[in-house]
């Protein structure tokens, strides 16, 4: 493969293995309870408000010039710089904190019965830190290698649940009245959108094109509908419905022994483990600019570490799974307010920047 197809595919790769460090662990559980059945609707509707959203920002972006959020932002004032940039600061310091604690909950289910959570979380963040040095260009290589390699064993154990799944139960499939936009839980799910946030760091670093992440949602949503399904499919709707992890759980009911591991839950945990390092690593990288930016005094040096001891600490004050749960359900205002305000920004930023350039030009050629 021409290096010009791998730089092509880099961006691609990442977004899809953002996604994925993120929809496999809460993200059947909550879809399981947002409907009873045609869950797919919803799916199809959360890929669709990120394609709105993330088509806003990369207009916007694409618009300024090779800008990322800090350098589009600050311009702005002091204190409406703050309003904007803080709030993401913390969800890019969030989606760390949940990635990390989220897997460390599944390494004690599937790798290490019996050791200690803080031990796990020093582990993970410790490779946080170290995968943020190595900068941006170093996180997106790490990205795309790791899609080559870890792709197939994801797949192999996605697809591996077929030889228990029955086809009975996938029905009723559509949900005409659409009655879960009416619930409180069709918001929580949102969460899963929030890597077409992390573009936003990207323009200095490698040119974001907006017709690859196009042709990539398609793949996407095809992945969002299958691990929905996958737990629905083994043990049907109202039994996944009770489960913490139902899609770990379905994919642990599947017994190869012609594999080298009889549990094909190892390889998915393994595949998972290097999608969730490459996001908390290039979180930590994009926070830690953005701080710097803010506040050029701090030494981006000094800022990673500071900002990876805030993930462990946090990480670690999570005491339990329904925890974890409770605050995805809890910071939806929060979310969605960074979610709307921040592509709408950008995309003002943006344009207001085009237009100032274009009359200058005018000027100049005048």
């Amino acid at each position: 493969m021409s290096s010009r197809w791998i730089s092509t595919l880099t961006i691609p790769f990442f977004f899809i293995g953002s996604h994925c460090s993120i929809i496999f662990l809460l993200f059947p559980r909550a879809m399981l309870h947002t409907t009873k059945y045609g869950h797919w609707e919803p799916a199809m509707m959360y890929m669709l408000i990120e394609l709105i959203l993330m088509v806003i920002l990369l207009k916007g972006l694409n618009k300024a010039g090779n800008l990322d959020y800090a350098d589009l932002l600050l311009p702005l004032g002091r204190w409406v710089s703050t309003v904007l940039l803080l709030p993401l600061i913390l969800y890019i310091l969030l989606i760390g904190v949940m990635a990390i604690r989220g897997f460390a909950e599944l390494m004690i289910i599937v790798f290490v019965v019996r050791s200690p959570l803080i031990s796990i979380l020093i582990l993970l963040t410790s490779i946080t830190l170290l995968g943020a040095s190595i900068g941006p260009r170093g996180i997106l290589r790490a990205s795309t290698l790791l899609s080559f390699l870890y792709f197939p064993a994801l797949l192999f154990a996605l697809l591996g649940c077929s030889v228990n799944a029955r086809l009975t139960n996938i029905f009723p499939l559509v949900n005409t009245s659409f009655d879960f936009m009416q619930h409180f839980e069709f918001l929580v799910p949102l969460f899963t959108i929030c890597p077409f946030l992390l573009l936003g760091m990207l323009p200095p670093v490698i040119k974001v094109q907006l017709k690859p992440l196009l042709i990539t949602m398609i793949p996407l949503t095809v992945l969002y509908v299958v691990i929905i399904y996958i737990p629905m499919l083994v043990f049907g709707v109202n039994a996944a419905t009770l489960m913490n992890f139902p899609l770990v759980t379905s994919i642990d009911t599947v017994n190869l022994t012609w594999t080298i591991f009889h549990r094909i839950s190892l390889f998915y945990a393994v595949a998972l483990l290097a999608f969730v390092l490459v996001i908390t690593s290039y979180a930590l990288w994009a926070s830690s600019v953005l701080v710097h930016k803010m506040i050029p005094g701090w030494k981006e040096t000094y800022i990673r570490p500071i900002l990876c001891l805030l993930v462990f600490v946090t990480s670690a004050m999570i005491p339990n799974w329904s925890t974890y749960v409770k605050i995805y359900a809890s910071d939806i205002g929060f979310r969605i307010f960074v979610f709307l305000v921040i592509p709408i920004a950008v995309y003002l930023r943006g344009g207001f920047i085009q237009r100032s350039y274009r009359k200058k030009v005018f000027k100049n050629d005048a």
